[in-house]
């Protein structure tokens, strides 16, 4: 039993004393009263004072042993715990209520270890090529030229298998726990060979026949295509708006993981 254990039994102890002599005092009070009247008899009304008496003693003495009690407990709660080097082993715990980095590491990285590439953003994007077949001598008069419109799709992927326990940190006063990714990666285009879009042969004079291309020559098209595409993702910097929804997916995900150790805790999902 400790010494604030003993202090509230000891406190406790006074307060019953006390009101037990109140109690006995009013009970010789009472009889005093009834021996004056002996030869009358007791009146309801003395009977109704020592009775109404007794219990506004007793009220008193209950209200100063609840209050006794109640300051105890609030002495035990603000009080601090001795000095670690007074005991044989003490563990100090830093964590608000409990809750340390650690409990937020655990419970992202045994999410991210199964989700690993993440697509955060998708969009789509199409581009012209035009191939031109010059014909005889090179000569305008025989050539051909005939527009292709290539559409693709890009997506935007984030690795999460990476994370590790010094990419999550835990700001305890503001109650936040900090994330760290890495930047949004650009996967290769990926153009649909069924959606390309064939337009009217533009001819010379003498130009006859249709286009033919070899394997080779459209693999080259489509490369030249593909590359015009890059060329346009660069200049929109679309690789910035697939960082935005990185962030917004990466928290959609975490934000009711963190709600799962405690509630309160806010997530800052930051990059490398």
């Amino acid at each position: 039993m400790n010494e604030n254990t003993n202090e509230k039994l000891t406190e406790a102890n006074i307060s019953t004393n006390e009101f037990l002599a109140k109690v006995e005092e009013a009970a010789r009070e009472g009889a005093k009263q009834g021996s004056k009247g002996a030869g009358r008899g007791i009146s309801p009304f003395e009977l109704l004072k020592t009775f109404i008496l007794i219990a506004l003693i007793a009220g008193v003495g209950f209200m100063v042993y609840r209050f006794n009690n109640f300051t105890g407990n609030l002495k035990d709660i603000v009080s601090r715990e001795v000095p670690v080097e007074e005991r044989d082993l003490t563990l100090e715990n830093h964590g608000i209520l409990g809750y340390t980095a650690a409990d937020f590491q655990d419970a992202i990285l045994g999410d991210s270890q199964q989700l690993k590439k993440l697509e955060v953003y998708s969009t789509e994007i199409s581009e012209a090529a035009t191939l031109v077949d010059t014909g005889l001598a090179n000569l305008k008069v025989f050539t051909k030229t005939q527009l292709f419109n290539y559409k693709g799709t890009v997506t935007y992927t984030v690795d999460l298998g990476g994370l590790s326990k010094e990419d999550i940190s835990l700001d305890e006063e503001g109650m936040t726990v900090h994330l760290k990714i890495p930047h949004a990666v650009q996967e290769e285009i990926n153009i649909n060979e069924n959606d390309i879009e064939l337009g009217d042969v533009d001819r010379g004079l003498l130009g006859i026949g249709e286009i033919s291309m070899t394997p080779e020559e459209q693999q080259k098209l489509q490369s030249e295509a593909r590359n015009k595409m890059q060329e346009k993702l660069d200049e929109e910097n679309v690789i910035a708006e697939a960082d935005r929804f990185a962030k917004m997916s990466v928290w959609e995900i975490y934000q009711p993981i963190i709600d799962k150790v405690t509630t309160g805790y806010s997530l800052e999902v930051e990059f490398e």
